[in-house]
């Protein structure tokens, strides 16, 4: 079943933002540099119009696990509460960097999950957490919105991040932050679903509209032999030096 979503206020939307500061990289360049050590939000508190969230909805009905393109423009409205320069990583030639998919719904309201990729551009510099993952709760009837969240997952390293010292030399650097946008009230988080997908699955499907990878059946490789055996396909071995899902690294 298809079902319509839309949101048409009330405004304002007031969005509370956090960047605590950085307390862990590998090098130390979380003291060392400034533009790392300093990284705040812009404003902890701003409000929207609703048409800054319409922009995270499909165009058109959508069905369970089906998943759009959000717009590029809401997306940038948001980060920049966030961050002076940020700007959308492009993982495709018509901008496919930020997604949404619709995981439950019910009579009275609609839950969206939703990945942004973003880089925050230093003067010397820029900063790639691994993904924003988030979730909108959209009350149907009243067309209103009633939760959005957006965050860093957390992660052993969930940022990387490029200092560039010269017009020669730029170092890399990895580390763990924790960025997240709220608003609306958490309850809405415990509401119960006539239709869903977990949020589990829902995720893995945004993750393959990223990185093809997603969809291999990966297997662990003492599980590998009798996996083989028993489907009688061959076994391929990967190594992969950092992250196949996110940007952490």
């Amino acid at each position: 079943m298809k079902i319509q979503l839309e949101l048409n206020g009330p405004d304002p939307v007031a969005v509370n933002a956090s960047i605590p500061p950085i307390t862990f990289t590998t090098a130390g360049y979380h003291v060392r540099w400034k533009s790392l050590s300093t990284l705040r939000e812009v404003e902890a508190r701003r409000n929207y119009p609703a048409s800054t969230f319409r922009g995270f909805l499909p165009r058109t009905a959508v069905s369970i696990g089906e998943h759009w393109k959000i717009d590029p423009e809401s997306a940038l409205q948001l980060l920049k509460q966030l961050a002076e320069e940020p700007q959308l990583e492009l993982w495709n030639d018509d901008g496919g960097g930020q997604w949404a998919s619709l995981r439950a719904y019910n009579d009275n309201y609609a839950e969206i999950v939703f990945r942004i990729h973003t880089v925050f551009m230093f003067k010397d510099g820029r900063f790639t957490p691994s993904q924003l993952a988030g979730t909108l709760i959209i009350d149907r009837r009243l067309e209103e919105l009633i939760y959005f969240e957006m965050s860093v997952p957390p992660g052993t390293l969930n940022f990387d991040a490029a200092w560039k010292w010269d017009d020669e030399l730029t170092v890399t650097e990895c580390g763990v932050c924790q960025i997240e946008m709220t608003a609306g009230e958490r309850a809405a988080q415990e509401l119960t679903y006539a239709e869903e997908i977990s949020l589990e699955e829902a995720r893995l499907g945004l993750s393959r509209q990223f990185y093809p990878a997603q969809s291999i059946e990966w297997v662990k490789l003492e599980e590998a032999p009798e996996m083989a055996k028993l489907l009688d396909r061959p076994i391929h071995v990967v190594s992969a030096d950092g992250a196949l899902m996110d940007e952490s690294c």
